[in-house]
């Protein structure tokens, strides 16, 4: 299937899972155990606390400034972000993540299409349209929400007992036990 192909289905299914994303997130990491949020399923692998701030740093400092930016300006270069830490509970960070993702979402809900055909000119991968860049942000929260998953996984794994003969190991190298 080509990447044009109902390109307005696709842009609505990416919207509906952008909304998606705060039940998801709520669900998963409200109820966090506060032992967890640091702890990191195999090496190299982000904490849940990790992910969030990636994800609250991405909703607040990365695509909707570039999404604005080719908005106002058609072409314009579209600049990379250093991933930083955020100094505050897990249960703030959360919060601020779930009141910017409701703004974007506000927002998002305005851009005409010919807005969502402008874009920007990424260093790495060329020209992105509004649009493209929107889509990506959906599967950018359906990975890191996988990741999330995966995480928990690892965590509730070894405490299954036999169960663990229906499953695959999460993290098949290097998962410490809980």
């Amino acid at each position: 299937m080509a990447d044009t192909e109902n390109t307005e289905d696709t842009y609505t299914l990416a919207l509906g899972i952008l909304a998606g994303t705060s039940a998801c997130l709520r669900a998963m990491l409200e109820q966090l155990p506060p032992d967890i949020w640091q702890w990191s399923p195999a090496a190299g692998e982000w904490s849940p606390r990790q992910v969030l701030d990636h994800m609250l740093q991405v909703e607040t400092a990365v695509i909707p400034v570039r999404v604005r930016r080719m908005i106002e300006e058609d072409g314009a270069p579209l600049a990379g972000v250093a991933q930083t830490s955020i100094p505050a509970a897990p249960a703030e960070v959360l919060k601020a993540w779930l009141a910017a993702r409701e703004q974007n979402l506000s927002y998002l809900h305005t851009l005409t299409p010919p807005q969502l055909a402008q874009g920007g000119e990424h260093p790495r991968y060329g020209r992105i349209s509004a649009r493209e860049h929107i889509i990506e942000w959906a599967y950018h929260d359906l990975e890191h929400m996988r990741q999330l998953q995966a995480t928990l996984e690892a965590r509730l794994y070894p405490a299954i007992g036999g169960f663990r003969a229906l499953y695959s190991k999460p993290y098949p190298e290097g998962n410490p036990s809980a």
